[in-house]
């Protein structure tokens, strides 16, 4: 019993020291009317945060002691719930890590802090690594990952770090209504890339309205001068395949039009009047609306 005692103590004392660890890099974040969220520092002037947690551009970060200041929207993107912020008094970045660093069954904790500066965490194990998915936005997300824990009240966009401190990715809320998830490091580092060179993620366009028919989705809208209508793309043409791969409805179109195609040509497949025909459209940046 004495050795079982000891080994609960030493387990207790260890995720007690690796919140200890990481605590000078999380802050909460004040910018919306109810309960505000969690960020933590990845660089020593930028914090990183929920997206959907941003109800306002006025806002702030309370550090540990309950130390407050202004901090300003670098960018922001919604589609991975993901948004970066900077202020002016250097904080302790969070080391992330490796991209293959999450295991099914590992244990690990979500760091977090309240309006008063006070910590708070929760533990729990990776309960689902899975394959790269998309959001409802349209969001590229690199692996799926779901950590078995409560994420209780300004939870979202706190870190997932494993035993020994290192972040997985950031907690959220905001991407599905029935279960917390983690927006993984691979994502963060190409998210973070974009929004510190454009302020938001470039996705593509082609000005289409489609509905989806057997074989693939027709068109039933051109807007005009769109890159669609440029690339000769017609009402009642019925799409089936975007480069090279067939699609199936809606979703399958949108999924093809990653920031990466924007300004390239991208090969389209349609069915135009019973006959194969393909074009090459110029994908644009779907507008800000």
């Amino acid at each position: 019993m004495a050795i079982e005692t000891s080994a609960l103590v030493a387990l207790s004392n260890d995720v007690a020291a690796t919140v200890e660890r990481v605590a000078d890099g999380v802050v909460a974040v004040e910018a919306r009317s109810r309960l505000g969220s969690s960020g933590f520092f990845i660089q020593p002037d930028l914090i990183l945060t929920a997206d959907h947690a941003l109800e306002s551009d006025d806002v702030a970060i309370v550090r540990a002691g309950g130390t407050g200041e202004a901090a300003t929207i670098v960018g922001r993107d919604p589609s991975t719930d993901l948004a970066l912020l900077r202020v002016s008094s250097p904080g302790t970045p969070l080391a992330f890590a490796s991209a293959d660093a999450p295991r099914v069954g590992a244990i690990v904790l979500a760091v977090a802090r309240d309006d008063d500066g006070d910590l708070a965490a929760t533990m729990g194990v990776l309960s689902a690594v899975g394959e790269a998915w998309r959001t409802w936005q349209g969001g590229e997300i690199d692996r799926f990952v779901r950590p078995d824990l409560s994420l209780y009240p300004r939870f979202s966009g706190s870190p997932l770090v494993d035993a020994t401190g290192k972040v997985l990715g950031l907690n959220t809320g905001g991407l599905s209504r029935r279960q917390a998830l983690t927006v993984p490091s691979t994502t963060i580092e190409r998210v973070v890339d974009a929004l510190l060179t454009r302020g938001r993620i470039p996705r593509g366009y082609l000005g289409v309205a489609l509905q989806g028919v057997q074989g693939g989705v027709i068109i039933l809208g051109v807007e005009r001068g769109s890159p669609a209508d440029r690339g000769g793309l017609i009402v009642g043409d019925v799409i089936t395949a975007i480069g090279g791969k067939p699609v199936e409805d809606a979703s399958d179109v949108h999924a093809r039009l990653g920031a990466a195609t924007v300004g390239a040509p991208l090969g389209i497949d349609v069915q135009r009047g019973g006959a194969p025909h393909h074009l090459d459209v110029v994908v644009g940046e779907r507008p800000e609306r």
